[in-house]
């Protein structure tokens, strides 16, 4: 056992060497892209369900976008709201260009968010489709930074989100730490063409793209995968994808403080192995044994059962993961948060195997 945590060890740690070069370059190349004189059009789409909570926080931030009225449009995507969401979009006045689409009906193929966000792309005029979610407040820079990202040879852009318990609240600290790992992972596929992931809350694609991969077409009956499918579905016809993690590009998602639905949430995002091809699998079942290998390494370690070959790989495990967990925090101006490596290094591995196994079930409640 020793000898192959060592060598899975290595193999791990280069690996994540290779995932910080990426996520380095790609940061790279889009700082290197200057603001744009030109403002081109823009659709923003929203899909809202049982939203009432959320929306006057969202509008009131939409409204603040400091981008000319008649470069952009935003549709908002009602899905069956029950709460009241549908008097009071119908009586908002806000946002002056918010197109609201009262969706009650269903899509043949399409269930779920895909089935709303449908209406959105039918209902865009723009080449240039721009995703959050009703639960996020964009900064009043949104739309500049993506016009200035989303230059002439780009297909699909991904930006930065950070959590908050509630718009006025402080960050989710620990589940920051760990969101900003997997926008590394997400952010290093798009510049090695490879997509393990993605985000629908703060993303950017073409409607050319979008229609050139058949859209859902495939996915469609699947409750998630808005966001990472599609993006695994668009790759091949992606000219560049870019990565903004600047501040001015962050949106804020409100995750609120209900536990269960973050535990439904992280199931259902788990889920999706079952339908990711067959190299992420084999890459997620590959991680899955290591977390398990390490977590025997260290309880062998404390127990006094010392090991040359273990400490070392405890040591290079340990060094590699803090240098690619600084780098990302550091790009996205949250470098702060690496004071909680010692607890994440803990507690990460854990959460990991067991949605891994939880989500195998496929069984979560959603909206």
């Amino acid at each position: 056992m020793n000898t192959v945590f060592a060598l899975w060890t290595a193999l791990y740690s280069a690996f994540l060497l290779w995932l910080r070069r990426g996520m380095q370059n790609i940061v790279h190349q889009d700082r290197q892209k200057p603001f744009s004189s030109v403002q081109q059009p823009i659709s923003i789409i929203i899909a809202a369900r049982n939203e009432m909570h959320n929306l006057p926080k969202l509008l009131a931030s939409l409204a603040l976008l400091n981008y000319p009225l008649d470069k952009y449009e935003l549709i908002l995507v009602n899905d069956h709201s029950e709460d009241g969401s549908k008097e009071f979009l119908d009586s908002q006045a806000v946002c002056p260009n918010l197109q609201v689409i009262h969706f009650y009906t269903e899509s043949p193929g399409l269930v779920g968010k895909k089935a709303t966000i449908q209406q959105g792309i039918n209902a865009a005029t723009n080449d240039v489709l721009a995703f959050t979610d009703a639960d996020c407040i964009v900064p009043p820079t949104w739309l500049s930074e993506i016009n200035r990202s989303m230059d002439a040879g780009t297909d699909y852009l991904l930006s930065y989100s950070v959590l908050k318990s509630r718009p006025e609240g402080s960050l989710y600290r620990l589940k920051n730490f760990e969101r900003s790992a997997y926008y590394a992972l997400a952010a290093a596929g798009l510049y090695y063409r490879i997509p393990f992931t993605s985000s629908a809350c703060n993303m950017v694609y073409r409607k050319r793209v979008f229609l050139q991969s058949g859209g859902f077409e495939g996915i469609g009956h699947l409750a998630s995968g808005d966001d990472d499918l599609l993006l695994m579905k668009m790759m091949p016809h992606i000219r560049k994808a870019a990565y903004n993690p600047n501040l001015t590009a962050q949106v804020v998602s409100i995750d609120g403080t209900d536990r269960l639905k973050h535990h439904h949430t992280n199931i259902r995002r788990a889920s999706k192995f079952l339908v990711h091809p067959w190299w992420l699998k084999a890459l997620s079942a590959f991680v899955f044994a290591y977390f398990c290998m390490f977590y025997l390494g260290l309880f062998k370690t404390i127990r006094g059962r010392f090991n040359k070959l273990i400490i070392i790989s405890l040591l290079i495990k340990t060094a590699t993961e803090f240098w690619f967990s600084y780098s990302h925090l550091k790009q996205i101006e949250r470098s702060k948060l690496i004071v909680l490596y010692p607890i994440q290094i803990l507690i990460f591995p854990a959460q990991f195997i067991y949605y891994a196994l939880r989500g195998s079930l496929g069984k979560y409640r959603w909206k």
